[in-house]
């Protein structure tokens, strides 16, 4: 019994340096219970776990220093498997880029503009005899 619990606390862990997100490359580390860097492990991916689109992808092999490096292709949960220890992450969609935002704020600024244009120069209704 104390075998079974030493072991339940002795488990390796994956860790990212940077959160995961869309097409922006991800360095994966697999530490075993003492620290130190898993060398050779194979580390697979399964995105949208337990869902009708669920897709397994293995995507390398640790270096030396237990690192392999990854680039997320689809947005969600994501589940990263190294021999038998497994973490959860969520993948983020990356941010929208400077020039997108500052596009909507000026069609923003213009809608805003036409619709003032439009309430103070509207056409008055004549008065007829």
């Amino acid at each position: 019994m104390i075998w079974i619990l030493l072991c339940g606390l002795a488990m390796a862990e994956v860790t990212v340096e940077i959160p995961p997100a869309l097409g922006a490359e991800t360095v994966l580390v697999v530490l075993d219970d003492e620290g130190r860097p898993r060398t050779g492990e194979t580390v697979r991916v399964v995105h949208r776990p337990g869902m009708a689109g669920e897709l397994e992808v293995a995507i390398g092999i640790t270096d030396g220093r237990g690192r392999v490096r990854w680039t997320p292709e689809v947005p969600g949960v994501a589940i990263v498997r190294a021999d038998e220890e497994t973490q959860e992450f969520n993948v983020e969609r990356a941010e929208l880029p400077t020039g997108t935002l500052t596009l909507l704020l000026l069609l923003l600024l213009a809608s805003a503009t036409s619709m003032l244009y439009g309430i103070a120069y509207r056409p008055r209704g004549q008065v007829t005899r």
